[in-house]
């Protein structure tokens, strides 16, 4: 990650945790972390769009590396909005089986993407240039109600997945912190 970008990363996880550790409810302290995610990512968006990559090689880095560690917080405080919506609040067993569901949500994202979550995890470079270059997307996955990717110019056809890996491990480190909170519901609801 060149300085710059470091500078918005590190900028991003201050402002999660002084969001994280404030005095707010959950649902706000959600909701200003998706709120500093969105405006850093938009941020370093408009960076991008401003100054133009040195090389193919710096594009596919940028596409690979650098803007899914922005857009996966996006994507996991999403994840823990909806959750906190929709999570049982009184029923122990019923809340086990909640995030029972949720993990087999990231299971299957894994399972219908494994080859390209391979791809990513193992280093692979041979399809780069098809997974991170901006002349490869066709706009097909662009405009599909992603706040964060609604600018062609500032998404790839791969960008998106990669987003997902980051925040579904972000949010399956989550969901297992809360299933050790339920002690042994967990058990029950294999």
């Amino acid at each position: 990650m060149t300085r710059d970008y470091q500078e918005y990363h590190q900028e991003l996880l201050n402002a999660i945790i002084l969001c994280e550790e404030s005095e707010r409810s959950e649902m706000e302290a959600i909701e200003a972390c998706f709120k500093c995610s969105l405006d850093i990512w938009g941020r370093l968006q408009k960076h991008i769009k401003q100054n133009t990559f040195a090389s193919r090689e710096e594009e596919i880095y940028f596409f690979k590396k650098v803007k899914p560690q922005f857009t996966a917080y996006i994507e996991y405080y999403t994840c823990r909005y909806h959750a906190l919506l929709f999570r049982p609040a009184e029923d122990a067993l019923e809340l086990a089986r909640f995030w029972r569901w949720e993990l087999r949500k990231i299971e299957k994202f894994y399972e219908t993407h494994k080859d390209f979550c391979c791809y990513v995890r193992e280093g692979f470079t041979e399809k780069d240039e098809e997974y991170f270059l901006r002349a490869g997307n066709l706009g097909a996955q662009v405009m599909v109600g992603r706040i964060h990717d609604l600018d062609p110019g500032t998404a790839t056809p791969g960008d998106y997945l990669a987003t997902m890996i980051g925040a579904y491990g972000l949010y399956e480190d989550y969901i297992n912190a809360e299933m050790k909170k339920l002690g042994g519901y967990f058990f029950l609801t294999k």
